[in-house]
């Protein structure tokens, strides 16, 4: 199968100032309850080391009763509560889906924050988990937004 590479772009008025914000993106806690790819999943985060850039964190998502999918996220920039750049790979039974690496700005917008996100991704499964990328990505921060 050829790889399928993509953008993402997302913008979203939050209504919590970036600080808050920022650690809505870093905690393992709020991560779990905004992260989602769709209101039948889970993600979990269990035993990991703080988010740092250098940290690899290891996490589970998928179907509430059988989150399959192995998610390796590669912190790389925490400029709080600016930036944050991070990369993640997805893979279930040991086969790599897809990959993406994430770049959140943050700033200011009266009481809270305006948030811009570029997504790059790649598929290495087909067409359909670029979908999947973008559903998902589009649930979680609309879940951001009423999480925070």
């Amino acid at each position: 199968m050829t790889a399928q590479f993509g953008t993402l772009e997302f913008n979203r008025a939050l209504g919590s100032d970036p600080t808050r914000v920022f650690t809505a993106l870093t905690s393992a806690a709020d991560r779990m309850a905004w992260g989602p790819p769709d209101p039948n999943s889970v993600v979990i985060i269990e035993d990991q080391p703080d988010p740092a850039p250098g940290v690899r964190e290891l996490s589970r998502c998928g179907p509430r009763d059988n989150p399959y999918v192995d998610v390796a996220t590669d912190w790389i920039v925490m400029e709080a509560p600016a930036r944050l750049i991070y990369a993640e790979t997805l893979s279930a039974e040991d086969d790599v889906l897809g990959c993406s690496l994430a770049v959140f700005e943050l700033s200011p917008d009266g009481e809270g924050t305006a948030l811009k996100a570029n997504v790059q991704i790649v598929s290495f499964v087909g067409p359909e988990m670029m979908g999947e990328f973008e559903g998902g990505w589009t649930h979680a921060l609309d879940n951001l937004a009423k999480h925070i």
